[in-house]
């Protein structure tokens, strides 16, 4: 089942979710400049924003799925930081459903 892009998404707020998750939750040495999901993304909006709106979506919803463990407290706090920042909290996301898929 192809994954649906939630259209009534902000694209800047959900980039600035991604942002936030990156920084916080994928181990630093795993990202070099040509891998960083930024800035693949960013290349991405020059050529198709179409074609980034879909990656955004898709790594949002990879890294939301990663969280399916964290605790209340550990969800709190990021979506207190994730608010600051005027992004989708973490809450917010997972009342979206995004991170859940349905396995084929």
């Amino acid at each position: 089942m192809p994954i649906s892009v939630h259209d009534d998404l902000d694209y800047s707020r959900l980039k600035r979710s991604l942002e936030f998750f990156v920084e916080q939750y994928v181990p630093a040495n795993l990202i070099t400049h040509d891998s960083h999901p930024v800035r693949i993304l960013e290349r991405d909006e020059q050529r198709s924003m179409t074609m980034a709106r879909r990656y955004l979506f898709v790594a949002v919803a990879d890294l939301v799925e990663a969280t399916r463990g964290f605790s209340i407290e550990h969800v709190l706090s990021a979506d207190l930081e994730l608010e600051r920042r005027g992004a989708y909290t973490l809450s917010e996301l997972r009342s979206r459903s995004l991170g859940r898929r349905d396995k084929a």
